[in-house]
């Protein structure tokens, strides 16, 4: 089991859900649907000590569902750290960053869907896609 395995089933057994839902609200997570540029699917931002997860409005249920737990990834796995910050002021690679996060969002919702695919070694790419509702190419680049 990897790190980023590890921390979604920790995250899991500590809120007794794999929902994402359920998860950002015992965490005290603001979710937002605002309207954005359309490049932008979501973004973390902690103000006065409380973490909003902000989606864009246009996104499909789906891709809303993808994007929140992208982000509650990197809120649950990176912390502080601010990966536009990093990008623009430093010459560290965040692609890492979104790897993880994207990695972190793929393992929750399978494990949401379906409590054996992270053991399971016997997925086909579109299984994996259509049980965690994850795009094909995610699905092919995280776990095969």
């Amino acid at each position: 089991m990897n790190k980023i395995q590890k921390c979604v089933q920790d995250l899991v057994i500590e809120h007794g859900s794999a929902d994402t839902k359920t998860i950002c609200e015992n965490m005290g997570i603001i979710i937002l649907s605002l309207e954005l540029p359309e490049r932008v699917n979501g973004f973390t931002m902690k103000s006065h000590g409380r973490w909003f997860i902000v989606l864009n409005d246009t996104l499909d249920d789906d891709r809303k569902r993808f994007t929140t737990a992208h982000e509650l990834g990197h809120i649950v796995v990176h912390g502080c750290t601010n990966s536009i910050s990093l990008s623009c002021s430093t010459y560290f690679c965040t692609s890492k960053y979104e790897r993880e996060a994207d990695m972190f969002a793929a393992y929750l919702l399978m494990t949401a869907e379906y409590d054996r695919c992270i053991e399971c070694d016997t997925l086909t790419i579109q299984q994996a896609s259509q049980i965690a509702h994850i795009p094909e190419e995610k699905a092919d680049e995280l776990f095969f």
